[in-house]
C-alpha cells in the first residue's frame, strides 16, 4: 500500500483577502480578512482520496466542502474562515485512495491560522525477530506489495513475538510482546518513514510469557500464557504509553486473543482446549470457557458471525468453527466442526476465505457465509517457506505475508479477491531476522 510513501501537506487558511490602503474617512472600514484552507499533495499513488471540512466528533460530526484529490499538485477546499480563527473545524479523509488502494492518515488536522496539516499515505510492515531480539521495518509497494527494508532492525525486549500496530488520526502505534522479559515494547510511528521511537514509559510489565494482543477503542488486551491471564491496559493517544493495568484469569496457556464487537476471546493452548470468552471489562461471558479441538493455538474472525480456531494437535489437527451470539457473547460449535483439516500453526480470514499454515505452506479455504462451512480452494496448498508461521493480510486486502520461522524471511503474495487464489509477489521471499515470527501491517 505504498510504493511511494507520499504525503498530502494541506497549508491550513491561506489568505484570500486583506484588509489595509488609505482610503478617506467617509469610506466604510476595510472587510477583515478572510482564509482558505489548502495546501499540496505529493507522492499520492491512488485514485479517489477524498478530504472535507468537519465539525464536531468523528463519529457523529458534520462534514462539508469534499474535495477529491486524484493527482499530486496545489488545491484548496471550498470554505472561508475570518482572521484569527480557533474553532473546532478539523480536516478529515473520507474516503481512502484506490486503484491501487492506499491508506492514509492527518498528522495535525485541526484548522488554524498559519499552520499546516499532514495527511500521509503510506503502508509500513514490522516484525518480530525472536532470536534476534529486534523488529524489521519495511515499507509496502501500493501496486506490488513488494517490500523494501527501512534502515536497521530495531531493539526490542527479549525474545519478541506477538506485535500489533495501528493508526489512530493523529499518529500510528506499534506494541511488541516480549516472551522473555515479560514486558510490552511500544513505539510510535513516524507516518512518513516509517521510524519507530519508543514511547515513553517502554517498556511496559506484563504477565509472563506475553503471547497474543488485541485491541478494542482505545484498551490494549495481551494474553500472557505463562501466567494463565489477560491483562488489559489503556493506550495515551498522544504518546502510545501503557497505563491502567487490571487482569483476569484464562485458562491454561492463553496464545491467541481477538475482539469481537465488544466480546473478547482467547485461545487456551495448554490442555484446557477450550475459549475463554469476556466482556471488554475482562467479566467472563456466561458459559465460558467454550470446548474447542485439540490444542487451539490461534483464533481469527469472520465479521462479528463466525470464529475459528487452528487446532494443530500433534494425532488430530483441526479447524473450529463457532457462531456468535452477537446479544450474549456466546460460542455455538458449527456443523461438522471441528472440521478434520491440516494445520501446524496460524490462520486469518479476508473476505470470504480462510488461510492457514501447514508446514511449509499455506492451505485456503472458502467460507460459507451462511452457516461457516469450510470448502477447500483449489491450487492450494501454495508453497511458503520452511516453518510457515504465521499469516497477516494488509489494510487492502489485495496482499497476503507469511512469515517463515525456519527460513529467517516474509512470503508475499497477491491475493485475488474473487476466487481467494495467492500468487507469489515478484521478489519474494524478503529477508528477516531470525526465527520471524509475527507481522503487523498498516
Amino acid at each position: 500500500m505504498f510504493r511511494s510513501i507520499g504525503s498530502v501537506t494541506v497549508l491550513a487558511l491561506l489568505m484570500v483577502g486583506c484588509g489595509g490602503g488609505g482610503g478617506d474617512s467617509g469610506s466604510p472600514p476595510p472587510p477583515p480578512p478572510r482564509y482558505t484552507v489548502g495546501g499540496t499533495v505529493s507522492g499520492l499513488v491512488g485514485s479517489g482520496l477524498t478530504l472535507e471540512i468537519c465539525s464536531g466528533s468523528r463519529q457523529k460530526g458534520s462534514c462539508h466542502s469534499p474535495l477529491q484529490v486524484g493527482a499530486n499538485g496545489a488545491f484548496i477546499l471550498d470554505s472561508v474562515y475570518p482572521a484569527g480563527y480557533s474553532g473546532p473545524d478539523y480536516v478529515l479523509i473520507t474516503n481512502q485512495p484506490n486503484f491501487p488502494p492506499q491508506w492514509c492518515v492527518i498528522n495535525d488536522a485541526a484548522v488554524r491560522i498559519h499552520a499546516s496539516v499532514t495527511v500521509t499515505c503510506a503502508t509500513f510492515l514490522y516484525v518480530t525477530n525472536a532470536a534476534d531480539n529486534t523488529l524489521s521495518a519495511y515499507s509496502v509497494d501500493a501496486t506490488t506489495g513488494a517490500l523494501t527494508v527501512i534502515d536497521t532492525p530495531i531493539a526490542t525486549g527479549a525474545s519478541p513475538h506477538t506485535i500489533f500496530g495501528f493508526k489512530n488520526p493523529a499518529s500510528g502505534y506499534v506494541f511488541v510482546g516480549n516472551e522473555d522479559s515479560n514486558d510490552v515494547s511500544a513505539f510510535t510511528v513516524n507516518n512518513t518513514t516509517g521510524a519507530l521511537t519508543a514511547a515513553p514509559g517502554s517498556p511496559f510489565a506484563a504477565g509472563t510469557d506475553p503471547q497474543a494482543m488485541a485491541l478494542y477503542g482505545s484498551s490494549l488486551y495481551v494474553a500472557n500464557a505463562g501466567s494463565d491471564n489477560v491483562s488489559a491496559y489503556t493506550i495515551d493517544p498522544n504518546t502510545g504509553a501503557l497505563t491502567g493495568t487490571s487482569t483476569s484469569a484464562s485458562g491454561k496457556n492463553p496464545t491467541s486473543i481477538v475482539n469481537s464487537y465488544g466480546y473478547i476471546y482467547v485461545a487456551n493452548h495448554g490442555g484446557s482446549n477450550d475459549i475463554s470468552a469476556f466482556f471488554t471489562d475482562l467479566t467472563p461471558v456466561s458459559g465460558s470457557p467454550f470446548p474447542a479441538g485439540g490444542n487451539p493455538l490461534s483464533l481469527a474472525l469472520w465479521g462479528g458471525k463466525f470464529l475459528y480456531t487452528a487446532n494443530p494437535d500433534a494425532t488430530n489437527p483441526s479447524i473450529s468453527g463457532f457462531s456468535i451470539d452477537p446479544a450474549s457473547g456466546t460460542l455455538t460449535p458449527l456443523s461438522g466442526s471441528p472440521f478434520p483439516l491440516p494445520v501446524s500453526h496460524y490462520i486469518t480470514t479476508t473476505g470470504n476465505y480462510l488461510y492457514v499454515t501447514s508446514g511449509a505452506n499455506v492451505v485456503g479455504y472458502s467460507i460459507d457465509a451462511n452457516t461457516g462451512a469450510l470448502t477447500a480452494l483449489a491450487g492450494f496448498p501454495v508453497s511458503a517457506g520452511a516453518n510457515a508461521y504465521s499469516i497477516t493480510i494488509d489494510p487492502t486486502n489485495q496482499f497476503l505475508y507469511v512469515t517463515n520461522d525456519g527460513a529467517a524471511n516474509v512470503s508475499g503474495f497477491t491475493l485475488n479477491a474473487s476466487t481467494g487464489a495467492l500468487t507469489p509477489m515478484a521478489g519474494s521471499p524478503f529477508p528477516a531476522g531470525n526465527h520471524p515470527e509475527f507481522i503487523a501491517t498498516f
